[in-house]
């Protein structure tokens, strides 16, 4: 019975994680299209998708038809609740709004939240074995966070800014903040990566 659940679990963040990988489409976007049409398109995403959770929430059956829809993609308290997709597309516009003068800081963020959230939740559903923090955070999928950060961030800084900013993203992504890190990460990181660039 155990392993039926963890077995569960595993696909229901594989399914979610496959979608968060859509964010990947984010920073390659970013670097084709205009900068204002890139805050515009981010900002336009938020809305659009404050509008559609509203609807969902005020509706029941309209919600159960989403959560059937996507079923596995939403998590337990997401059910009733806003989704943490608002948080994600609200970190995106943030980061893409106050960062838009270096694409590097931006585009490299964006990556971190893309690809380092992603491969740390799938690591540590399938190989996590020590559980740290308050959170379930597990060692295994903070170290592939870090990795993945780090190796990302050598395409566009130096080995010792992707070293500290690989670092502080994944510290972000594992401690406990009273903000979802979808929203932190790529803000923060970005503010960072502007500081040290």
């Amino acid at each position: 019975m155990k392993t039926e659940l963890t077995n569960l679990k595993v696909q229901q963040e594989i399914k979610r994680k496959s979608l968060h990988l859509l964010t990947l489409l984010v920073p390659l976007l970013y670097n084709i299209l205009p900068c204002n049409t890139s805050v515009i398109i981010s900002a336009s995403l938020v809305i659009i998708d404050l509008i559609l959770e509203t609807i969902r929430l005020l509706y029941p059956s309209t919600n159960r038809l989403i959560l059937k829809v996507f079923e596995g993609t939403y998590r337990e308290k997401e059910k009733e609740n806003v989704s943490t997709l608002i948080w994600t597309l609200s970190g995106i516009f943030l980061t893409i709004f106050l960062f838009s003068e270096n694409k590097n800081v931006v585009t490299l963020s964006l990556l971190y939240l893309a690809l380092g959230d992603t491969i740390a939740a799938l690591v540590g559903v399938m190989f996590g074995k020590i559980k740290l923090g308050s959170r379930g955070k597990s060692l295994e999928g903070s170290t592939a966070f870090f990795v993945i950060a780090f190796l990302c961030g050598l395409f566009f800084v130096k080995v010792e800014y992707a070293f500290i900013s690989a670092f502080f993203a994944a510290a972000i992504e594992f401690l406990p903040l009273p903000l979802d890190d979808n929203f932190v990460l790529p803000v923060f990181t970005a503010g960072l990566l502007s500081v040290l660039v």
